[in-house]
């Protein structure tokens, strides 16, 4: 039983400073978004600026997502 201590200590010890750098590394890793010019659009998914593409007929109560390049209804994503 005392071996089992020991060695939970031992774990125990080494796994402290994996934890505590994890909590410093969340806000590095982050992205940021850039600065976009000439009308483009931030993609946080590519970490890019986008151009738009050219909007469809949408029906009316739809809206244009350049992300999807599709028209959903409005109030959707």
């Amino acid at each position: 039983m005392r071996n089992l201590h020991a060695r939970s200590f031992v774990a125990v010890l080494c796994a402290a400073p994996v934890a505590a750098m994890s909590l410093f590394g969340v806000g590095t890793a982050a992205a940021e978004p850039l600065n976009c010019i000439n009308g483009q659009f931030w993609d946080p998914i590519t970490n890019t600026c986008q151009t738009p593409r050219p909007a469809e007929n949408c029906a009316p109560g739809q809206y244009w997502n350049a992300l999807s390049n599709v028209c959903r209804p409005l109030g959707q994503l």
